[in-house]
C-alpha cells in the first residue's frame, strides 16, 4: 500500500467499523488505526533514496548534468524547494570541494520549509567535515530524533562528541548503542576511553572487553596502554602496548601497527629505556618508512643505547 493511499483507506475502514460494531468498539479500533497510521507515516517508515557512501552515489558526470538542469530551474525560481534540496544532495555526493555550496542549498531549502530528515544527516556530515562540530552534532541529533535506531548516525555522533571534548555526550551515545550490541568490542573500547576522559572509572569496561577474548582482549590492552601513555605512566603503558603488539597480527584491521610501535617507542624513550625505544622505533619504520618523528627519535635512541655501558 502506498503512503499516499493510507489516509483514505484507513478512514474508510474506520467508517465501516463504526457502522458495523457500534460506537464504543468502533471508536477504539479507530484510535488503534490512527496510531498505526501515524507510526507508518512517520517513525516507522524507511527513508527512500538515501545514499550515504560513494558506492551509492550518482555518477559524477550525470550529477553535474542534473545540476545544470536544476540551476536553470533555480534561476527562474530561486525558492524552488525541491530543486534546492536535490541540488544540495547532489553537491554533497560530489565531495568536499562542493560542501559549502551544498550546505547553502540545503539551509536555504530548510528556511523555506523543507521537512526531510535526510537533510539533517547530510548537513551533519558536511558540518563535521568543515570543522563546525557543534552544528554537526545538532544536525545528527535532529536526524536521530526521527530515526533513533540508526546505528551509523549514532556512532558518528558519539565519535564527534568525543573528538569535540563532550565526553558525557559520547558516553551517553556509546551506552545507548551498547544496549543492543553489548558485546561489540569497538563500542566497549570507545566507552572505556570516554569514561577515562570524563574522569570516571573505566576498569569494569576494560574487564568486559578483555573477557571477550581475541579482538576484545587486543583492544583492551591497546586502550589500557593508551590511557597509561597519555597519563604519563610509561612503564605501565609499555607493558600493555607490548601485549597489544604481540597480539596485533591476530587483530587484523583493528590493529594500527604504526600507532602501536610509535606509542611503545615513545613510552620506552620517556621511561628511560633507550634500547626498547630503539627496538620499537625500528619496527615502526619498517611499517611506516615516512614517519619522520619516529626516525628522529630512533636516531636519539640508538645514540643513547651506544653510550650505555654493557652489563658485566
Amino acid at each position: 500500500m502506498s503512503y499516499e493511499k493510507r489516509p483514505s483507506v484507513l478512514k474508510d475502514a474506520s467508517r465501516r467499523l463504526l457502522h458495523s460494531y457500534g460506537a464504543p468498539l468502533g471508536m477504539f479500533l479507530f484510535v488503534v488505526l490512527a496510531a498505526l497510521y501515524i507510526f507508518m507515516g512517520r517513525g516507522g517508515r524507511a527513508l527512500p533514496e538515501f545514499p550515504r557512501t560513494p558506492e551509492e552515489f550518482m555518477q559524477a558526470s550525470k550529477a553535474e548534468r542534473r545540476l545544470e538542469e536544476l540551476g536553470r530551474r533555480l534561476a527562474s525560481d530561486p525558492d524552488d524547494i525541491k530543486a534546492l534540496a536535490e541540488s544540495g544532495r547532489l553537491k554533497y555526493q560530489l565531495g568536499g570541494s562542493r560542501y559549502l555550496e551544498a550546505i547553502a542549498d540545503l539551509e536555504r531549502a530548510r528556511s523555506l520549509g523543507l521537512a526531510d530528515p535526510r537533510t539533517f544527516y547530510y548537513l551533519g556530515s558536511m558540518y563535521q567535515s568543515v570543522g563546525l562540530y557543534d552544528f554537526a552534532a545538532q544536525e545528527y541529533r535532529r536526524f536521530l530524533n526521527n530515526f533513533p535506531d540508526d546505528a551509523e548516525a549514532r556512532m558518528l555522533l558519539a565519535k564527534l562528541c568525543y573528538a569535540n571534548g563532550d565526553f558525557p555526550g559520547a558516553i551517553k551515545e556509546y551506552e545507548r548503542l551498547l544496549a543492543s550490541r553489548k558485546d561489540d568490542p569497538v563500542l566497549l573500547e570507545n566507552l572505556a576511553l570516554a569514561r577515562w576522559k570524563n574522569g570516571q572509572d573505566h576498569s569494569s569496561v576494560l574487564s568486559d572487553l578483555r573477557a571477550l577474548g581475541g579482538t576484545g582482549a587486543f583492544l583492551a590492552d591497546y586502550a589500557e596502554g593508551r590511557i597509561a601513555y597519555e597519563s604519563g605512566n610509561y612503564p605501565k603503558a609499555l607493558d600493555a602496548l607490548g601485549r597489544a603488539i604481540n597480539a596485533s597480527d591476530s587483530a587484523g584491521a583493528f590493529a594500527d601497527k604504526a600507532e602501536l610501535y610509535w606509542m611503545a617507542g615513545d613510552a620506552a624513550w620517556r621511561g628511560k629505556d633507550a634500547a626498547a625505544a630503539a627496538l620499537y622505533l625500528g619496527e615502526l619504520l619498517k611499517v611506516s618508512p615516512g614517519h619522520e618523528e619516529g626516525r628522529a627519535l630512533l636516531a636519539k635512541a640508538v645514540k643513547a643505547s651506544a653510550r650505555k655501558p654493557a652489563r658485566k
